[in-house]
């Protein structure tokens, strides 16, 4: 759950709901911050899969069920 909701703030506050090409450039900015504050689990290409994961799944009612049932590998491609 916490990189969903990781995902869907970035999607909702940094990116606005949007994919414009100065988000790559926020997005990479706001990892190189978090990374040095939470270490390489919020590196760039993870960033932009918690992004994926909450677009794939917008509600979050949805997303705990299925977490309850599935592992994080189920999600992961």
């Amino acid at each position: 759950m916490l990189y969903w909701h990781v995902g869907q703030r970035i999607r909702r506050e940094v990116l606005k709901d949007q994919r414009a090409e100065y988000g790559e450039e926020i997005v990479s900015t706001l990892s190189t911050q978090l990374v040095r504050e939470y270490g390489q689990s919020f590196g760039l290409r993870s960033l932009r899969r918690m992004v994926q994961f909450a677009e794939a799944f917008p509600d979050e009612e949805i997303l705990a069920t299925l977490s309850r049932e599935l592992s994080w590998s189920h999600f992961h491609s």
